[in-house]
């Protein structure tokens, strides 16, 4: 099976950035691992589509 594209609207990617804005005002660890546990299940998607 094919991967399919990924492709980030404007919208999102404000919303990840706000995402991670918020949880690093407490925590920049906590953040970074939110905002990447974010980006690869959009990656398991892409590989994945029918899931």
């Amino acid at each position: 099976m094919a991967k399919v594209k990924i492709t980030w609207t404007k919208e999102a990617e404000i919303w990840l950035k706000d995402i991670y804005d918020y949880i690093s005002q407490d925590n920049r660890d906590a953040a970074e691992k939110v905002v990447n546990g974010i980006y690869h299940k959009v990656q398991v998607i892409a590989s994945f589509p029918q899931i």
